[in-house]
């Protein structure tokens, strides 16, 4: 799947040493995804938020084993 394809969808994410995670992928750049909520964002350093309030979180690519779309409910 194509990376532009991610955005604005819930995404299951594989870290390095952790369990499949969920979050909504907002944006992304060059090293990475800017990611919103879900069961991911709360596993990620708070240093790396817009804002000390706010459940959205930088996630660098190295950090991405696998990742995947989530299945869209009917």
């Amino acid at each position: 799947m194509k990376r532009e394809g991610l955005l604005n969808r819930l995404v299951i994410f594989k870290l390095h040493g952790m369990n499949p995670l969920d979050s909504t992928v907002l944006k992304q750049d060059e090293t990475g995804y800017w990611i919103r909520g879900g069961t991911l964002a709360p596993q990620l350093e708070q240093s790396n938020c817009s804002r000390p309030e706010s459940d959205v979180r930088y996630l660098e690519f190295t950090r991405i084993e696998w990742l995947r779309a989530a299945r869209q409910r009917s």
